[in-house]
């Protein structure tokens, strides 16, 4: 009985020590497999490394080109917004005089709303500010810019300049349209955007980078910490083709109108003042008028000939300049004379000393003192002698600030006129850019892996493919715009004109060569065409699971194994398992920009003049004489009432 007994309950440390090693068995196997089921999320730069002792790399690509879109657009939102709000009566006033907003200010004064960054976070509205100075003919406006990434800032040259429409002061137009951003500092690394919406696709990930200083793209320097934590970014103003759906400016999903509304600016209309656009005649308002109105309103008008109470050329101009007859010339310009007479007797009328006729005794006592001889003050006056006008000379340029210059021809001291035209003419020209937006598949990383030895692999948009060792898809990143020929399994098609910019895809790539302006005028209203050369991909790419993953279709074809067993043949397929750098490819979305110099307007001054000159000065000559001295009267002297005793 004991012996029964003993058997059916067991040996208690056999049991133990069975399951201690079943334990250790199934740690040991999580451990090994584990790895293989979660990929590594460390990005690294195909060209630029910085391993530290720990042997990990780290990758700065991107970094330039998903942070600056948005740090210049708020740029420019802040730049806009200043300039309209420096009207006159806000500009300095004094060189060297200067006025400052803060970021706070201008949105306490409605001038603009709260700037996100492209960490979804608001810029510093302390730190971000904008300053005009008064300088001795313009201002210069600095705006800087402080986000959660860096802080930077521009240099915008304002003026009252003859382009800017009579809309104050606007910003001064260069032949070339280049900024200088000063002060660039990096404070993290970014994610790459990718057509899922950003990669990696985790909420964060970290990179370990060595505490050393590392170049990244662009040439700058840096020193980063040990640990950087990267947080995906939630799409802000973009449209997710593949899921059609539209991102406000928060990052909410939102209707198509309300990412118009929020997303797209909106087109101004272009005014021309006094030209002939587009085979249409635009007035002196800006309006599209007729041909006759057109000569109306721009033409050259001939000066108008003014006279003010003068005989010119046979016809009789009045006190208003305008040709009259000769009975109103003679009413309105000559002043009747009324000869008085003083101590005289004519057509038997006694006039007394003041010029009045008064009685006989009233003269004798006024007039006839036989006691004394009087002597009489006689005077004649003489105008300036002028010559006539000249005609109007021809109409020349000149400076607009010249002032017009118009008075009476009875004023002696006036000996010119001047008359002046403005109109609007090309005054030189500037740099205008074409931007025209499109998708291609572009190498964003890579990372190492263990994988077949027989085979290569390639990340596509977050899908692993394999390929045959002799079909290199790297190879697109050797292709330029001056290649023109095939490049490994990427043939070379055809060089072709595309009115929208094409878009490429995994095995379709477009690479922009240049636009055709030959359908633009002097400008062109929309963006021209471009010409773009089609390379395709003539290898084979096999969706698989895994970087040690052989897809079926390389099976029938590379594998030696005679042996029948299905994992014998995948083993033999795939060789060693071996590390290996695996690419990784996204798409994202570029710009193709060109530039062309475009006419620029302006107000241009005419000036008109005539002149004549003084021959002869005038005079006043006094003379002393008996009483009616007819010589003297006979000759233009007159009496002056005065008197002495001889």
């Amino acid at each position: 009985m004991y012996t029964n007994e003993y058997a059916s309950r067991g040996f208690p440390l056999r049991n133990f020590l069975l399951k201690s090693i079943l334990v250790a068995m199934f740690a040991f196997m999580l451990v090994w497999l584990l790895p293989k089921f979660i990929s590594p999320t460390t990005v690294v730069n195909k060209k630029t490394t910085c391993a530290g002792n720990d042997g990990e790399v780290c990758d700065m690509s991107g970094l330039d080109a998903l942070t600056s879109q948005i740090f210049a657009d708020n740029l420019d939102k802040m730049k806009d917004a200043a300039i309209s709000y420096y009207t006159d009566e806000r500009l300095p006033k004094s060189v060297g005089d200067k006025d400052k907003m803060t970021l706070s200010d201008m949105i306490s004064k409605h001038l603009i709303i709260a700037l996100i960054d492209k960490n979804n976070k608001a810029v510093d509205v302390d730190a971000s500010y904008v300053e005009i100075t008064k300088l001795d003919d313009e201002y210069v406006l600095k705006v800087n810019i402080k986000d959660s990434e860096k802080e930077d800032y521009i240099l915008v040259h304002l003026g009252c300049y003859t382009y800017c429409n009579k809309v104050g002061v606007c910003e001064k137009q260069t032949t070339s349209s280049s900024i200088s951003v000063k002060g660039s500092k990096v404070t993290s690394i970014i994610p790459i955007n990718g057509t899922n919406g950003y990669y990696p696709s985790s909420t964060s990930t970290k990179n370990y980078i060595p505490n050393k200083e590392v170049v990244i793209p662009g040439g700058t320097k840096v020193t980063p910490s040990k640990t950087i934590i990267v947080h995906t970014t939630t799409p802000v103003c973009k449209y997710d083709s593949k899921a059609d759906k539209y991102y406000g400016k928060g990052g909410n999903v939102v209707s198509k109108e309300t990412y118009t509304k929020q997303c797209v600016s909106q087109t101004v209309e272009e005014k021309h003042y006094c030209v002939i656009y587009n085979n249409e005649y635009y007035g002196k308002y800006g309006k599209i008028v007729s041909s006759s109105k057109y000569d109306e309103e721009c033409g050259m008008p001939k000066p108008v000939e003014k006279h003010y109470c003068v005989i010119y050329n046979s016809k009789y101009y009045g006190k208003n300049g305008n040709v009259v007859t000769k009975a109103e010339y003679t009413k309105e310009c000559t002043t009747p004379v009324v000869k008085k007479h003083y101590c005289e007797i004519v057509n038997n009328k006694y006039y007394g000393k003041t010029g009045s006729v008064v009685s006989k005794e009233t003269y004798n006592k006024e007039c006839v003192k036989p006691s004394k001889k009087y002597i009489y003050e006689y005077k004649k006056t003489t105008s300036d002698k002028l010559s006539n006008w000249s005609n109007w000379s021809s109409w020349a340029k000149t400076d607009c600030n010249t002032q017009e210059l118009n008075c009476s021809d009875n004023d002696s001291a006036c000996l010119k006129k001047v008359q002046l035209y403005r109109r609007q003419e090309q005054i030189g020209t500037y740099k205008k850019s074409y931007v025209k937006y499109r998708n291609v598949v572009k190498q964003t990383g890579s990372y190492t892996q263990k994988s077949c030895s027989n085979y290569n692999y390639v990340i596509i948009n977050n899908k692993t493919y394999i390929t045959t060792k002799t079909t290199n898809y790297a190879l697109i990143n050797t292709i330029t715009k001056t290649t023109r020929t095939t490049v490994g399994n990427w043939k070379y098609v055809s060089r072709k004109l595309y009115a929208t910019a094409p878009t490429s895809t995994a095995t379709t790539m477009y690479i922009y060569v240049g636009d055709n302006f030959s359908s633009c005028t002097k400008t062109c209203s929309t963006t021209p065409s471009g010409y773009y050369d089609e390379y395709v991909f003539t290898g084979s790419l096999y969706a698989v699971s895994s970087t040690t993953d052989v897809a079926s279709a390389l099976l029938t074809s590379t594998s030696t194994s005679t042996q029948t067993n299905s994992n014998t043949s995948v083993s033999a397929s795939c060789g060693s398992v071996v590390e290996k750098q695996i690419p990784i490819y996204s798409t994202i979305r570029v710009s193709d920009i060109s530039k062309r110099d475009e006419p620029l307007y302006g107000t241009v001054c005419y000036s008109s003049t005539k002149s004549r000159s003084l021959i002869a000065k005038g005079s006043t000559v006094t003379k002393w004489s008996t009483y009616n001295d007819k010589t003297l009267l006979n000759s233009g002297y007159s009496y002056t009432g005065n008197k002495k005793v001889k």
